[in-house]
């Protein structure tokens, strides 16, 4: 008869399976959302523009692009973030090792 032991962590809590798949799929996701970065730095220097008397024109031409790329990027957030939560989900309903 074999016993079963469980791998448990300094708190006597049990140690979930975590495949290297899991993580990069979470680490994937992440840098999706990274890639943002310099998208977000355009669209934060049009709208903290300060400069006096401001260019009306310029502001009228720029202000559909940046509304469709802040669109853009507000739905892959959103895409990204609820895929997140999946992958965390995931993990945190993960088998317990046992050994």
């Amino acid at each position: 008869m074999k016993t079963e032991t469980k791998i448990l962590t300094k708190k006597k809590q049990p140690i979930k399976a975590i495949t290297h798949q899991d993580i990069y799929k979470m680490k994937d996701t992440l840098e999706q959302l990274q890639s943002w970065g310099n998208v977000l730095d355009l669209l934060d220097k049009f709208f903290s523009c300060k400069q006096v008397p401001l260019n009306k024109k310029k502001i009228i031409l720029e202000y559909s692009a940046n509304a469709q790329i802040f669109s853009l990027f507000f739905e892959n957030f959103l895409k990204h973030m609820n895929t997140l939560e999946k992958q965390m989900d995931e993990l945190r309903t993960k088998e317990k090792i046992h050994v």
